[in-house]
């Protein structure tokens, strides 16, 4: 059974949540490959001005642009929505928001091979929970914890080059993250062309598709693999087949829904 007809049978994302990791859920092939051009050919088909091209990424802006004022919001486009919002609802991902139970906005980000962010929080505009739709290539998603500026305690700065933990978002999968870790970590993405994922740390690699194709490849399943066999499934994965594991990036679009809860109507013209 695929990942997307298990929709229909599931309540909930415990299925899908990441072990060792508090509120991070993570599902592959959440859109098939046709799914995805369909979006990508909407993406680039955008009018040039709808692209703001920033110093290591591109993106365009869609529901509106949040500010402290709130955010004067535009409908989202069917082909944003379409294939994606069933999906949401029947796995409650914003059924926790009372305001609104489905995104509103969402950003869409383009990086080349090479291309990152640094670290950085999403900020008070959002509901604290957001779901990240990976198109065309991979990234390791990178997590620091969040130094408290206020705090009176001596506490190191954040070591960029060296996270907590990291995720590996493939192409065509969902991304959701929920609570702690959304006003806890900051989150950003290493300029490089290539990742180790063997030196990344990576917490959710057995809900990934590479993790299965590496088990098939070797001739094991997924179902006969216990905690008695091996202590650390990812470590014996990565070694004993004499792969170093690399990832090559190539230029990778991601879809970043989530919902702004201060929303301004727009005024009719003419009207006071």
């Amino acid at each position: 059974m695929s990942t997307r007809d298990e929709f229909k049978e599931l309540d909930s994302l415990n299925e899908y949540r990441v072990k060792s990791i508090n509120s991070a859920y993570y599902i592959k092939e959440f859109i098939d490959a046709q799914e995805e051009q369909n979006i990508l050919d909407k993406i680039y088909s955008a009018p040039k001005p709808k692209w703001v091209t920033l110093k290591n990424r591109r993106l365009q802006n869609w529901g509106g642009i949040p500010t402290e004022r709130g955010m004067l919001s535009e409908p989202l486009p069917s082909w944003l929505t379409n294939t994606i919002f069933p999906r949401f609802t029947k796995l409650n991902i914003f059924s926790e928001c009372e305001k609104f139970h489905l995104p509103n906005h969402c950003l869409i980000n383009e990086y080349l091979s090479g291309q990152g962010i640094m670290p950085h929080e999403d900020g008070p505009f959002y509901f604290p929970t957001i779901a990240t739709v990976s198109l065309k290539s991979h990234t390791i998603l990178c997590f620091h914890k969040h130094i408290d500026a206020s705090s009176s305690t001596n506490q190191p700065g954040v070591n960029y080059d060296t996270p907590e933990f990291s995720l590996l978002l493939e192409p065509r999968s969902l991304l959701i993250l929920k609570h702690d870790l959304y006003k806890k970590y900051l989150h950003g993405i290493q300029e490089r062309k290539t990742d180790n994922l063997v030196e990344s740390n990576v917490m959710n690699l057995e809900l990934t598709e590479y993790y299965q194709q590496r088990l098939q490849k070797r001739g094991r399943q997924k179902n006969i693999i216990t905690s008695n066999e091996d202590e650390n499934n990812e470590k014996d994965i990565d070694t004993d087949d004499g792969d170093t594991l690399l990832l090559e990036r190539d230029t990778r679009i991601s879809l970043t829904f989530r919902i702004v809860e201060k929303v301004m109507k727009a005024r009719i013209f003419g009207k006071k």
